[in-house]
């Protein structure tokens, strides 16, 4: 193995985050840069595989602006869903590529690491480090405590709404550790929620997200474990990715569980709105004039338009764009179709982001748009509605493009979750929450149209927010 050994970097390193493309065996997976020099690079993983799982040896393909680089690679140490590799036969003209990289890019040197430099052990523990102990311990406390005492505070809460959530394997090792999970019940109570027609709580599966896309074994027992918890809930708001993997699991979406693709299509479909206001303050430009000389002006792209939410969200857009631009790596061709009088433009190609200024992400990870960051024209505008959303780094990247990057929430003056969701404020709702409250709200008929439900959720008191992405995101 190349990995039993220590490994002392030879190079210097640079904050470099590009998207990569890594080939080990007959697998293919996306990844980004988390650093890199001529000699390798610390790597973060973006598709569902272990560390563990990849061979040591394969090709990476580095994906920039001024073109790709190809070039062997030997891993040198494994971390999580982070690697480090060595690129292990890079030509001179490969070097003088990645160099022409570290002139251009807007980048800072990195400092050492003592984790992956090798070293066994930091000679002290930084004050940072010692809070997030802290941190994690309280964290660890509360869980427990809330937990134990659930079968009585159940009486008290008598929850109307459960929002069923999961993390992924990062995600779960910043709450706890994974000793922590081996005595947690298999539904951990982990929020309160409440409005003005509701009281609930959030509720999260001690499976992680890589788990549940995989095994729909654990998908169905985590359904399971909610009904026989909560048999009396009169909404299960499953959250994200989750009514993929009930479906897939052979588990149908009937009342009291709540997909919550409405609910984002209200969100989304408001800040569409919401950004073509910007950019027409921005430009002067409405959307039915000046139509001939800026087409753009009345166009918009949806990033995930292939899925489940995305592939609806498309007909809602047509009846207030003329074009809409649907990118997604699903799509096998390009093509165009005509509905409700709107063009539709069906493509997996990052090059059509140049026809339009308004982008929504539908993503299922913020970051991966990081194979399109190159084809956004300064001046556009993008709502991210994404778990995990766009991360920092690619945000610096945009908006050192001249994109503008704003965070999509529903929000109301009578809502509140104690504590809050991670990236999210108290009064910060999800979309896939959202469909759940207004349903317990208004009952089933809310569901007869997008225009119905999109009606109830406003008498109801909710609005779209378009936000700046908390600092812990």
């Amino acid at each position: 193995m190349l990995t039993t050994g220590k490994y002392k970097r030879e190079h210097e390193r640079f904050d470099v985050n590009l998207p990569l493309i890594l080939e080990t065996g007959n697998s293919r997976f996306i990844a980004r840069s988390k650093n890199l020099s001529v000699g390798g690079a610390s790597i973060s993983l973006v598709d569902f595989v272990e560390s563990q799982d990849l061979d040591d040896q394969g090709s990476i393909t580095i994906r920039s602006q001024s073109g790709d680089i190809q070039t062997p690679y030997e891993i040198t140490y494994r971390k999580e869903n982070v690697i480090g590799i060595r690129f292990s036969s890079a030509t001179s003209s490969q070097i003088e590529s990645l160099d022409h990289i570290f002139e251009t890019f807007p980048i800072g040197r990195v400092r050492p690491d003592p984790i992956n430099d090798g070293f066994e052990k930091a000679k002290s523990k930084s004050p940072v480090a010692l809070k997030r102990r802290l941190w994690v311990a309280t964290r660890m406390t509360a869980f427990l405590s809330v937990n134990l005492l659930w079968p009585l505070l159940k009486h008290l809460v008598k929850p109307q709404v459960v929002f069923a959530v999961y993390g992924t394997r990062g995600d779960q090792r910043a709450y706890f550790p994974d000793w922590f999970k081996r005595i947690c019940p298999p539904v951990v109570v982990a929020a309160y929620i409440k409005d003005k027609a509701s009281r609930g709580v959030m509720v999260s599966s001690v499976y992680s997200e890589e788990e549940l896309a995989t095994d729909p074994i654990k998908v169905s027992k985590y359904i399971t474990d909610l009904q026989k918890e909560f048999p009396r809930v009169n909404r299960f708001a499953l959250v994200g990715r989750l009514p993929g993997f009930t479906m897939k699991a052979g588990i149908e979406i009937v009342p009291p569980l709540v997909d919550g693709s409405m609910g984002t299509r209200f969100a989304m479909y408001e800040s569409a709105m919401q950004i073509a206001s910007k950019l027409e303050e921005a430009t002067h430009i409405t959307l039915t004039s000046d139509l001939d000389s800026k087409p753009w002006a009345s166009s918009i792209a949806i990033l995930g338009g292939a899925g489940r939410i995305g592939s609806r969200l498309i007909e809602d857009l047509c009846k207030q764009f003329q074009t809409v631009i649907a990118i997604d790596p699903r799509y096998v061709e390009e093509r165009q179709e005509l509905l409700n009088g709107s063009t539709v433009t069906y493509t997996k190609r990052g090059e059509r982001l140049k026809d339009t200024r308004l982008v929504l992400v539908l993503t299922a990870r913020g970051d991966d748009i990081l194979p399109m960051v190159e084809h956004f024209e300064p001046g556009t505008v993008i709502a991210d509605d994404t778990h995990p959303c766009i991360k920092r780094p690619t945000r610096e990247m945009l908006q050192k493009q001249g994109v503008d990057v704003w965070k999509t929430v529903v929000t109301s003056d009578d809502y509140g979750m104690y504590p809050r969701m991670p990236n999210f404020r108290n009064d910060n709702i999800p979309g896939c929450l959202l469909e759940a409250l207004v349903l317990n709200s208004t009952g089933d008929h809310a569901l007869d149209s997008p225009e119905t439900f999109f009606e109830e959720s406003k008498k109801c008191g909710y609005k779209t927010l378009l936000i700046r992405h908390p600092d812990d995101s």
